[in-house]
C-alpha cells in the first residue's frame, strides 16, 4: 500500500505501509491521514500550512470574542436573575454551555497547529472531548427549551402553569445538563491516546465492529444535534411570531426578522457540519464519493468544524445584546460598578441618600416602573432577547474521521 503525500517536503514523497499492517489501521482518523495523502484517481494540491494558519486565527478570534460575550451575558443575567424575564434561566444556562465550548478552543487551536499531535496526556484526551460534547448538546437543548417555553408562556394562561413555571424550568434545566452529560459517553469511552511516532487522540472502537460504531455515533450526533432540534426550533419560533402578530404586538416586522435570524443562524452553523459528517460516515461504510469531492471534504472538514463554533459568538448577540431589556440591565450593571465620588456622596444629606445612589431603574418598553418586589411577573411576553431562544452549538472534528478532532 503506497501513500503519496501532498503536504510533505515534495510532491514525489511516498510513504509505504506494509500490506500486513493494513489491518492495524482501524481508525477513521488514521485512515483519513492516509486517504488525505493519496487518491491515485485524481491529484489535488492543497496547502496544509495555510490551512493551519487560517484555523489558528479563526479559533483565536472565536475564543476571544466568545469568551468576552458569554462572560458578560452570564454576569448580567446572574446579577439580575430574580428581577427580569421568566425565560432568562435558559439564556443563562445556554451562555454557560457556550462558555464551556469556548474554553475548550485553546486545546483544539494548539492541536491543529501541532498537526494533530496530542501533548496533554491520556486523561485530558478523553476529558476535553467529553467536556466539549456535553456543552455542545447543552447549548442546543437549551435553545430548544427556550423556543418551546416562550410559545407556551405566550399562549398558556392556566393558573397551574403560572404557579409552577419557575419550578418546572429549574427541573428542566437540571434534566438538560444530566442528559447532555450522558449522551457523549458511548463515543468518549472509545477515545484513546495512541502512542505512535507522534501521540494522537483518536476514536478507537473495536476493529470487528468499527463500521457499526462509527455509523451509530455519526447518526446519533446528527439526530440529537440537528434533525430533532432544528424542526422544533423552527416550528415554535414561527408559531410564536404568528401569535404575536395576531395579538397585535408592536414591531411585528422586527419580530419576524428575529425569528428568521434565529432559524438561519442555527441552520448555517450546523447544517454544513452534519452533512459533511454523514458523507464521511457513509463514504467509509456504504458508499464511495467521487475522488475530487472526497479531497475537498477531507481538506475543508476542519474549516467546516471550526465554522460551526461561530454559534458561541452569534448566540449572545441575537439573544441578549439585541434586546433593549438586556441593554438596560447591562448599563445598570456597569453604572453599579463605576467608582463613586466619596466627597460628593458625603455632602448629600441622609434624606436624599436614596436619590444619590448609583442605580438605574430599567423597565420594559411601554411599561412604567413599579415598586413591586423583584419577582413581579410581566404582563406581556417580551419577544426580544430575554424571551427569545438562544441559539446553540462544531461538533468537533469526529474522532473517527480526523485525527484528534473532537
Amino acid at each position: 500500500m503506497e501513500v503519496r503525500s501532498s503536504s510533505g517536503p515534495g510532491p514525489s514523497e511516498v510513504l509505504t505501509v506494509p500490506a500486513g499492517d493494513s489491518a492495524e489501521i482501524h481508525n477513521w482518523s488514521e485512515l483519513l491521514y492516509f486517504f488525505n495523502h493519496t487518491l491515485p484517481e485524481c491529484h489535488m494540491e492543497f496547502s496544509e500550512s495555510t490551512k493551519r494558519v487560517v484555523l489558528f486565527v479563526l479559533y483565536l478570534a472565536i475564543f476571544v470574542v466568545g469568551l468576552v460575550e458569554n462572560l458578560v451575558v452570564i454576569c448580567v443575567n446572574w446579577r439580575c436573575s430574580g428581577q427580569v424575564g421568566l425565560l432568562n434561566l435558559y439564556l443563562l444556562n445556554m451562555a454557560v454551555a457556550d462558555l464551556g465550548i469556548v474554553l475548550s478552543l485553546p486545546v483544539w487551536m494548539l492541536e491543529v497547529t501541532l498537526d494533530y499531535t496530542w501533548l496533554w496526556g491520556s486523561f485530558s484526551c478523553r476529558f476535553v472531548h467529553y467536556f466539549y460534547f456535553a456543552n455542545m448538546y447543552s447549548s442546543i437543548f437549551f435553545l430548544v427549551c427556550l423556543s418551546v417555553d416562550r410559545y407556551i408562556t405566550l399562549t398558556n394562561a392556566s393558573p397551574y402553569w403560572q404557579h409552577h413555571q419557575h419550578q418546572g424550568r429549574r427541573v428542566l434545566c437540571a434534566g438538560v445538563w444530566v442528559l447532555s452529560a450522558i449522551i457523549p459517553l458511548p463515543e468518549v469511552v472509545h477515545i484513546q491516546l495512541v502512542e505512535g511516532s507522534e501521540p494522537m487522540c483518536l476514536f478507537m472502537a473495536p476493529f470487528e465492529s468499527y463500521n457499526t460504531w462509527a455509523l451509530v455515533v455519526a447518526l446519533s450526533t446528527t439526530v440529537l444535534g440537528f434533525l430533532l432540534p432544528f424542526p422544533l426550533i423552527t416550528v415554535f419560533n414561527v408559531l410564536t411570531a404568528c401569535q404575536l402578530r395576531r395579538t397585535g404586538q408592536t414591531e411585528g416586522r422586527r419580530h419576524c426578522l428575529l425569528v428568521c435570524a434565529y432559524i438561519a443562524v442555527f441552520a448555517i452553523c450546523w447544517l454544513p457540519y452534519h452533512v459533511t459528517l454523514l458523507l464521511f460516515t457513509l463514504h467509509s461504510t456504504h458508499i464511495s464519493l467521487h475522488c475530487y469531492l472526497a479531497h475537498l471534504l477531507y481538506f475543508f472538514y476542519d474549516v467546516i468544524d471550526c465554522f460551526s463554533m461561530l454559534h458561541c459568538v452569534i448566540n449572545p448577540i441575537l439573544y441578549n445584546f439585541l434586546n433593549p431589556s438586556f441593554k438596560g440591565r447591562l448599563l445598570s450593571a456597569v453604572v453599579h460598578y463605576l467608582p463613586k465620588d466619596p466627597a460628593r456622596t458625603g455632602r448629600r444629606g441622609s434624606s436624599s441618600s436614596s436619590s444619590t445612589q448609583h442605580s438605574i431603574i430599567i423597565t420594559k418598553e411601554g411599561m412604567q416602573p413599579t415598586s413591586a418586589g423583584p419577582h413581579t411577573t410581566p404582563t406581556s411576553l417580551n419577544f426580544q432577547a430575554a424571551s427569545l431562544p438562544p441559539n446553540t452549538s462544531p461538533v468537533s472534528t469526529p474522532q473517527y474521521l480526523l485525527s484528534s478532532q473532537r
